[in-house]
């Protein structure tokens, strides 16, 4: 592909729609802002390295084929995070046969926390987060996603609503439950570190 040629003070709308239009260097731009990050999405709910990139150059391809019909969505990232999530979960449906595609609960989504090493010593850390890991592997996927999109994706809960193609309301729902199952069974300092990770998320 061709080097970038749009300046780097432009922004990203104007990637974009620069993508619409045919631009290849805009179309990488793109390519190289979101592939790590959808990458690192993908392993949440697989462990097949090569289907994750399959979904990843399948979504980039459906995109350039379709881009002159492609609307201007607000949020690019958005888009993109939702479109590939209905790509993967659709073929790791496929793959495994799964009956219960449609049901928003029945699919699989693996998230592990990392304690910032700066917050605690080696060995406690190592103690409360083996803690922190066995009460979110009790959570059910779409609860593991929501935390995964609003701490690490730094999502909005507008955001993960559209991501996850839920309403407003459901996403609130989801991380208050979530969470209320995290106060209910974790010790007060296993808590404390977990909201002290959380929130240096939030601020990174």
């Amino acid at each position: 592909m061709q080097n970038l040629r749009l300046n780097p003070g432009e922004s990203e709308n104007l990637h974009w729609q620069s993508f619409k239009t045919g631009n290849p260097a805009s179309f990488e731009y793109l390519y190289q802002q979101y592939s790590a990050g959808l990458y690192n999405y993908g392993d949440k709910f697989s462990g097949d390295k090569d289907l994750i990139k399959e979904c990843i150059q399948e979504l980039f391809v459906q995109i350039w084929t379709k881009r002159s019909s492609i609307g201007n969505p607000e949020h690019i990232k958005n888009y993109l995070y939702k479109s590939f999530r209905n790509l993967i979960l659709k073929k790791t449906a496929q793959l495994q046969k799964n009956q219960g595609f449609d049901d928003l609960e029945n699919y699989g989504f693996n998230v592990s926390l990392n304690i910032e090493e700066a917050l605690i010593d080696g060995e406690r850390r190592k103690k409360i987060s083996g803690h922190l890991q066995e009460a979110i592997s009790k959570l059910t996927a779409r609860q593991k996603e929501a935390i995964f999109l609003r701490f690490y994706e730094q999502l909005s809960y507008e955001e993960i609503a559209e991501v996850m193609g839920i309403t407003v309301k459901a996403s609130y729902k989801i991380m208050a439950r979530s969470l209320s199952f995290l106060r209910d069974n974790l010790s007060k300092e296993d808590l404390l570190i977990l909201y002290m990770a959380f929130h240096m998320k939030l601020l990174n």
